[in-house]
């Protein structure tokens, strides 16, 4: 499978080395932007307000299995995060005025309310909490939409369980960092 570099417009094609007329292309990140990603975050979630007191996550995603899968790896490899699960983009929003997050992982096609315009809505009113989408439409459009209101994009497909570790640990204050399971 052929993999092209999202980052900023990097376009390193990595993977196999076949013609991408041969195979499908699928988006991510480069070696080299897999190690820098992390670091950015971590720098970006320096200003987060009161983080030293708690992290709290939320994972909006319509499909039951997936968001209790992604919360269960979380919160195994991080007990001491606070992990918080919304069906769709209103629970989401009620749940982000109630308990602001410090990380929320959201799917793009979700019920009633799309993920692109939530994440659009708790951008304008929390602007320093970042937002992944991610989600198993990894298409040009969705990650164009993507960029105008979401943090980062990452494809269900191509993401691993790692990508997904290194960028709440990125985020997590030293005091819970230390409490993560390897």
């Amino acid at each position: 499978m052929i993999q092209v570099c999202s980052y900023e417009g990097c376009g390193v094609v990595y993977g196999e080395k076949e013609p991408l007329s041969d195979k499908s292309m699928t988006h991510g990140l480069c070696p080299l932007h897999s190690k820098i990603v992390p670091e950015q975050l971590k720098a970006e979630a320096e200003s987060i307000k009161n983080r030293t007191e708690s992290f709290r996550v939320l994972i909006v995603e319509d499909s039951t299995l997936f968001r209790q899968f992604l919360r269960e790896l979380l919160k195994d490899r991080f007990p001491s995060v606070e992990i918080d699960e919304a069906p769709d983009g209103e629970t989401a929003l009620l749940k982000v005025e109630t308990a602001p997050p410090s990380l929320i992982f959201m799917d793009i096609r979700l019920p009633g309310k799309n993920g692109l315009e939530v994440a659009r809505r708790i951008k304008a009113r929390y602007p320093k909490t970042i937002v992944v989408m991610l989600t198993g439409y990894d298409l040009p459009e969705y990650r164009n939409a993507s960029m105008k209101y979401a943090d980062y994009f990452f494809s269900k497909d191509t993401s691993t369980a790692e990508i997904l570790f290194s960028i709440v640990q990125a985020m997590l204050p030293s005091h819970l960092g230390r409490t993560a399971r390897p």
